[in-house]
């Protein structure tokens, strides 16, 4: 049990942090100077993780409630901190497909000669779910790791 709970902490690391980068690095960087110039390599990070995501969150989230599910058995005092991070896992799914994944699939399809007349709040919108997304990542992340080190 011990080497799927470090795998889930790795991978959630991993995940939390690109997640992190993204929001924090790479749209501010793509959305200064000449935002428009930039369109094309977000449509293409938007197919990337359009493609990627969906598996490494699924994933993740499916890890999370294993390993809640395990801790139950044999782990009482990490109990409510794996299951706190799972729960996050649990609301950042449909969230994400309620949120910011229809705006990533509005991105990926937007003809660069003939843009939206809102395209630039569109990428806003986006942003700011992102945001919250990576709030409840790094929450879920803390939780994760109060739980593996509490996990007897």
């Amino acid at each position: 049990m011990i080497a799927i709970l470090l795998a889930l902490v790795v991978n959630t690391a991993l995940l939390t942090g690109n997640e992190f980068a993204v929001a924090a690095f790479i749209h501010p960087s793509l959305s200064r100077d000449n935002h428009l110039f930039h369109l094309s390599a977000i449509q293409s990070f938007a197919r990337l993780y359009g493609r990627v995501m969906p598996i490494w969150m699924g994933i993740t989230s499916g890890l999370h409630i294993f390993v809640c599910v395990i801790a139950w058995f044999g782990a009482k005092p990490a109990f409510p901190w794996l299951c706190a991070a799972a729960l996050i896992w649990i609301i950042v799914i449909p969230y994400s497909l309620i949120f910011p994944v229809p705006l990533n699939n509005q991105v990926q399809k937007w003809d660069l000669k003939n843009l939206p007349f809102d395209w630039q709040q569109t990428r806003q919108k986006w942003d700011f779910y992102n945001w919250i997304r990576v709030v409840l990542l790094i929450s879920a992340f803390v939780l994760l790791l109060l739980g593996f080190r509490n996990y007897s």
